[in-house]
């Protein structure tokens, strides 16, 4: 006879196995339901089959044997009751127990089934008892790591698009068992549609930020183009719950933030000129702290901002070039000795205040007296 035939046949037999009942019934028969091994056979009927339908048949054949057969009818009832009472209950618990037990067998299979795959066999484990025990993540083309079900739910990070295809089946997995949450799988599942077109869009962005960074003058419209892509791309992070640490993009940010500051710089420098500073003054730092040089027309651009006037004093007879800052309260002018940028474009240069005029009275500028010199420029440029 065919193999498959037999077997076939074989299924259908047991499926429609019927129960070995006889009078008095043997109530106690049904104890042995409880945690035995499925294919063991209790009635004639094998544990992983036992429905509460069988229950009822036995519970109905009791109750035929109590009306009839050997033994005093008050023994004969006393036993159906006992058994109804006592024993139904618990194999009732059995029969529930027994096939929560052929489900999770069922889903072992399932798993050990769905792991075969040639996708899956190369990066998914299972333990001795073939519940799912980890998976291999790759991030690009070195980067490996082990994560089991119960670490799925801190995400997988920047892991390849083939790797999140995997761990959600995984994590579906994990679910089925018991071992991870709905919440880890939806999250998966949702980052695993995006991360491909994710993916493009970060790339898209680390280039065009390579590309325009390239440029010596970069367009403003360009630059608020990309920094509109940057939030846009951050926002999806958040979004998606992925940490805001890929090299590239953090570097491509890192080139936008420095496109933005050089071209924040030529502006502040150009207002300057246009104020009647020199040239050369556009990129020129000034000390008014201690070790704390900061860009010199910055101090234009405060002036202007509150109203205060602010000029150009070239270098005269008997001092040195310097600026004035004129507001209601004060007037204060400060002369500079310029002097290189340590280590820096030797354009650049660092003006060092060496006096000061602060309404009409001259005082040459020390350690000791910057601060207070400070103090009433910064005044004077507030418009007070």
């Amino acid at each position: 006879m065919n193999i498959l035939v037999l077997a076939a046949l074989c299924t259908a037999a047991s499926a429609h196995a019927e129960l070995r009942l006889s009078c008095p019934v043997q109530w106690e028969q049904l104890n042995a339901l409880r945690g035995a091994e499925l294919n063991a056979s209790v009635m004639g009927v094998k544990v992983r089959d036992w429905t509460p339908e069988y229950l009822d048949q036995v519970r109905r054949k009791s109750e035929e044997c109590s009306r009839s057969g050997a033994g005093p009818e008050s023994l004969r009832k006393a036993e159906h009751m006992d058994g109804v009472s006592r024993v139904y209950p618990a194999a009732k618990q059995f029969i529930a127990e027994n096939a929560d037990r052929v489900q999770q067998e069922k889903t072992r299979d399932q798993i050990g089934a769905t792991v075969q795959q040639s996708d899956l066999k190369q990066v998914i484990t299972l333990d001795g008892k073939g519940l799912p025990k980890s998976i291999t993540i790759v991030y690009g083309p070195t980067g490996r790591a082990t994560k089991s079900c119960d670490m799925l739910s801190g995400g997988i990070g920047y892991a390849t698009a083939e790797s999140y295809g995997q761990a959600v089946q995984f994590a579906r997995m994990c679910q089925q068992v018991g071992l991870t949450s709905a919440e880890t799988v939806t999250n998966l599942e949702r980052q695993a549609a995006a991360v491909p077109t994710l993916y493009k869009a970060l790339d898209a962005f680390a280039d065009r930020a390579k590309q325009l960074a390239a440029t010596s003058n970069p367009a403003e419209g360009q630059l608020k183009e990309l920094e509109v892509q940057q939030q846009k791309l951050s926002g999806q992070l958040r979004a998606l719950q992925l940490p805001n640490n890929d090299e590239a993009f953090v570097a491509a940010n890192k080139t936008v933030t420095e496109m933005r500051e050089r071209v924040q710089m030529a502006a502040c420098g150009d207002q300057a000129v246009k104020a009647g500073f020199p040239v050369s003054w556009k990129a020129n730092y000034i000390v008014m702290e201690l070790n704390s040089p900061e860009l010199f027309c910055n101090f234009v651009q405060a002036a202007q901002r509150n109203g205060a006037q602010i000029r150009y004093l070239a270098t005269g007879l008997l001092s040195k070039e310097g600026f004035e800052v004129k507001s209601p309260k004060r007037t204060v002018q400060v002369f500079t000795q310029a002097e290189r940028m340590p280590g820096g474009d030797p354009s650049v240069k660092v003006m060092i205040p060496v006096s000061a005029k602060i309404d009409g009275k001259s005082t040459d500028v020390t350690r000791n007296n910057l601060r207070a010199v400070a103090a009433e420029l910064i005044a004077a440029m507030r418009n007070q």
